[in-house]
């Protein structure tokens, strides 16, 4: 698996070009229908249009999207991991909890700029103290360099 996706979703001009360089000129070739709903509805025999693609422009975009997964979200993954080894180790010096546990931990912290709500809290980690909370949140924040 390549998530390649999330480049796609963080550049979507880049996406939508791609797209257009093929769509737009063959909106200028066929005859076609919008309704109301917006479904478009194609006369005529089309199929030519759809036998010899020239995919160049979407290949191209599929290079620069590859490149940037490979630079950017990759290694953004990879950091993430690392500092999720280090969090994890530093929380499971604090208290012996199990793993689905310290995830949540984890999840709760960094979806509240490194502190767990007293909500989350009375729900999920009432058995620790104040002082082991106060510990673990400190290491989500270091870990994660969390502001």
């Amino acid at each position: 698996m390549f998530p390649v996706s999330a480049s796609m979703l963080k550049n979507p001009r880049l996406y939508a070009g791609s797209l257009e360089a093929y769509s737009a000129p063959l909106l200028q070739l066929i005859d076609y229908e919008l309704d109301e709903d917006g479904h478009m509805t194609v006369s005529g025999d089309h199929r030519i249009f759809y036998a010899y693609i020239d995919m160049t422009a979407q290949a191209e975009a599929l290079y620069d999207f590859i490149l940037k997964t490979v630079e950017e979200e990759l290694r953004e993954e990879l950091d993430f991991l690392v500092s999720y080894d280090r969090v994890k180790s530093g929380i499971q010096d604090i208290v012996d909890m199990p793993d689905m546990k310290i995830n949540l931990f984890i999840r709760l912290c960094l979806q509240n700029h490194g502190h767990l709500s007293a909500k989350k809290r009375e729900a999920h980690f009432s058995l620790l103290s104040d002082d082991e909370v106060n510990r673990m949140e400190q290491v989500v924040i270091e870990g994660y360099r969390v502001s």
